[in-house]
């Protein structure tokens, strides 16, 4: 009978507008995440920043160790900053080299 809904076209629904959410809150963090700054400068005096321990929710809030919390030494300024592809590529390097040094102590008996 038209106009009736069933358990199925519930379940449909949902799962459809779960999806678009779950699309929406993806894109949206993608967006956040590309306009975060790239480097160590401060965004509003291009001055030297400083690393800030990341503790608590700023682990989970950083999103991932691509992102630093720094401080300005100059004015003050508090907030996220991007690391740049060359410091990516030399962490991946420290730790394909502390892997190999890792295998060759467990292979010493």
């Amino acid at each position: 009978m038209p106009g009736r809904w069933t358990w199925t076209d519930a379940a449909i629904f949902i799962a459809v507008i779960s999806a678009l959410q779950l699309a929406m809150f993806l894109l949206l963090t993608k967006v956040f995440l590309g306009m975060i700054t790239e480097g160590d400068r401060c965004p509003v005096c291009d001055g030297e920043t400083d690393a800030v321990e990341r503790q608590g929710w700023w682990r989970l809030i950083s999103l991932g160790p691509r992102n630093r919390r720094s401080w300005c030494l100059s004015c003050g300024w508090e907030g996220l900053l991007r690391r740049s592809d060359a410091w990516v590529a030399r962490e991946r390097e420290r730790r394909r080299a502390w892997r190999q040094v890792e295998r060759v102590r467990r292979a010493r008996p």
